[in-house]
């Protein structure tokens, strides 16, 4: 998928950029895939033989091109020499074909040798005698590369078939590697399928960003609290801002935002009721000590007054009867 929208992103939408190969030439890329007999030092070195060869038949080594050049190895015969080195004749088939349409443009088989102490340094060997004139393999490129163009000249409307059968299919990334791996040397069928490819591009980016704004969703209904909302907002940021769907996260952050303040204005709401209890549980209170107090004090008062009339009274007595 990576893959495929880089492509996009640097082919479609960058096409005043000039291309490091000539405009009329298609893009093969050289891939070399693990076959056990092979260890991977030796593959690597046949790949860039391969890529050698592309780079000297004036075309571009694409690495996100459908057209690809391989090899298979088949070994005739194996030695050991009286001086201990592995001695080793083998057959290479080399093929070009289309990845998508999982077709063979050509094949093509040389014969090589190689001598070393080790499998690997053998096969290095081997390769290393393969060069990038060598006229078999030339002709392999070109003829591959004619047919290829051959193909996309009568069959545009095909490739557009195809590619609207992969979206119909919502099969986004496969239609645009239909489409992006037309060669610019088809220059009708190439302008015709960017301009399709840019559609394709923003279905994908708008399928993608519904998927994610659902899952963004999801999170935050869990609870609907901060914490749901921060996790639902980071989904949110991997919508591609070009996606059509922006709006769809715009609104969805936006109720969000909205929630949440209602969700701030309950508390906040329910916290001033609690507290507007207390407050009047505190004034109830209040008044009840104070009614109390108030019928403690009158007592009080009037005990005091009915204390010192009563001494007054006792006292104007007891000087009375002194007499």
């Amino acid at each position: 998928m990576k893959k495929y929208i880089l492509t996009c992103l640097l082919g479609i939408f960058c096409l005043s950029i000039a291309a490091q190969s000539d405009a009329s030439l298609v893009s093969i890329s050289a891939v070399q895939p693990d076959y056990e007999n092979i260890p991977k030092e030796a593959r690597d070195k046949l790949e860039t033989t391969m890529q050698r060869l592309i780079t000297a038949c004036g075309i571009a080594n694409s690495t996100t091109d459908r057209f690809i050049m391989t090899a298979r190895m088949d070994v005739l015969t194996r030695e050991i020499n009286s001086a201990g080195m592995i001695v080793q004749r083998m057959e290479m088939t080399f093929i070009i074909g289309d990845v998508i349409d999982e077709k063979i443009y050509g094949t093509t088989t040389i014969n090589a040798m190689g001598i070393g102490a080790t499998e690997t340094k053998c096969l290095i060997q081997a390769f290393q005698t393969i060069k990038p004139n060598n006229e078999a393999l030339v002709n392999l490129v070109n003829t591959a590369k004619d047919k290829i163009l051959a193909y996309y000249t009568d069959n545009c409307h095909l490739v557009l078939q195809d590619a609207d059968r992969m979206v119909g299919m919502q099969q986004y990334d496969e239609a645009l590697a239909i489409l992006v791996g037309v060669p610019k040397a088809c220059e009708t069928c190439y302008t015709t399928c960017q301009t399709k490819a840019v559609e394709v591009y923003k279905l994908l980016i708008n399928n993608e960003g519904k998927q994610l704004i659902q899952k963004a969703r999801s999170a935050w209904l869990v609870r609907r609290d901060y914490d749901c909302a921060e996790e639902a907002l980071d989904i949110l940021a991997q919508v591609n801002p070009n996606a059509p769907c922006q709006s769809e996260v715009k609104n969805l952050i936006a109720d969000i935002n909205r929630q949440l303040r209602n969700i701030e204005a309950a508390k906040a709401a329910a916290a001033k009721a609690q507290w507007e209890f207390k407050l009047k549980q505190y004034e109830d209170k209040m008044e009840l000590e104070r009614q109390k107090q108030e019928g403690w004090n009158a007592l009080a008062n009037r005990f005091g007054k009915i204390e010192i009339g009563y001494k007054k009274e006792k006292a104007y007595k007891f000087g009375s009867s002194s007499k």
